[in-house]
């Protein structure tokens, strides 16, 4: 699947693999399993290897799929000229591939960083298509009113530094794997997230995701951040589970609160020696949790 690239451990992420065209681009992901489907959205800048321990783990009792985005992973990676790097363009592909793969019954979805923000705006444009809600250290609206952006996400966002920190050195990517973690990652792992973005092509999608962060009216993205936004509470009719890693320092308490009042019956359960990486950190302690979740709300067509 890989080819002989040195330094990649291929028993870090023993999966077949697939590829779809998707409105004209080709996207990989992972389709494990059978039975109610376990859809798991990744962040930026990760890719389906973030959720490389859940897959085994759910895929024995459910179908479990881990698409990597346009621009990520081991997806076709277009330059800005091809591709609009943008949240409703990732929607759509995400939609296409959900109907390529005949996905039937209601979607349990997994959502981290990004993915949040993702997964909620399938959610709000096929409501009746989610069963269960699952989030890890994300968002699906607007800042927090009392959080301000970080200043390396700032830098990115607001700034030609953005260029050269996340596409042309890979600084951005190289320095997350150990900022959002809380222990350090074998080497192999670390090396694993960085594998599919070694080179500055490879990384147009990466600084698509921070450029499309919406700041302010008027960015691309905002208005529909905002539907998507007036929408969440209809979504606590829903079983959710969140799944918090309390040493994030982008999605920290400010996002953890603000789903709370969204969410107000969503089960919450918080790490506190966990980063953003929540996975990375507490993936033993996270997967028992999905699973009994999963077991004790049972998805009705």
């Amino acid at each position: 699947m890989f080819g002989p690239v040195p330094g990649f451990n291929h028993e870090l992420y023993p999966f077949a693999g697939a590829w779809r065209e998707v409105n004209g681009f080709r996207m990989h992901f992972l389709d494990e399993g059978q039975g109610d489907a376990v859809l798991m959205l990744h962040g930026n800048p990760t890719w389906s290897f973030f959720f490389r321990d859940l897959v085994r783990g759910l895929r024995g009792r459910y179908r479990a799929i881990a698409p990597d985005y346009i621009g990520c992973g081991l997806s076709d990676k277009p330059d800005e000229n091809s591709y609009e790097h943008t949240l409703r363009r990732r929607v759509d592909d995400l939609a296409s591939l959900i109907e390529q793969l005949n996905v039937r019954g209601r979607i349990t979805l997994i959502m981290h960083d990004w993915g949040g923000m993702i997964g909620m705006t399938y959610a709000a444009r096929f409501p009746d298509r989610i069963g269960r809600l699952i989030l890890l250290n994300t968002a699906a609206f607007h800042l927090p009113r009392a959080k301000r952006l970080p200043l390396s996400l700032w830098l990115c966002r607001e700034t030609p530094l953005g260029e050269l920190i996340i596409r042309d050195t890979g600084l951005f990517i190289s320095v997350l794997a150990r900022w959002a973690v809380c222990r350090p990652m074998e080497q192999r792992v670390r090396e694993a997230y960085l594998w599919p973005y070694r080179l500055p092509e490879d990384r147009t999608g990466l600084l698509g995701f921070v450029q499309d962060i919406p700041r302010r009216p008027g960015d691309r993205s905002y208005d529909l951040v905002s539907d998507v936004q007036a929408r969440l509470a209809h979504f606590n009719e829903i079983p959710s589970l969140i799944l918090w890693g309390e040493k994030d320092f982008v999605f920290d308490h400010h996002f953890l609160r603000e789903w709370q009042r969204i969410l107000p019956d969503a089960e919450v359960h918080r790490f506190p020696n966990a980063g953003h990486y929540v996975l990375e950190d507490a993936g033993a302690e996270i997967l028992p949790l999905i699973e009994d979740f999963i077991e004790r709300h049972p998805c009705h067509a």
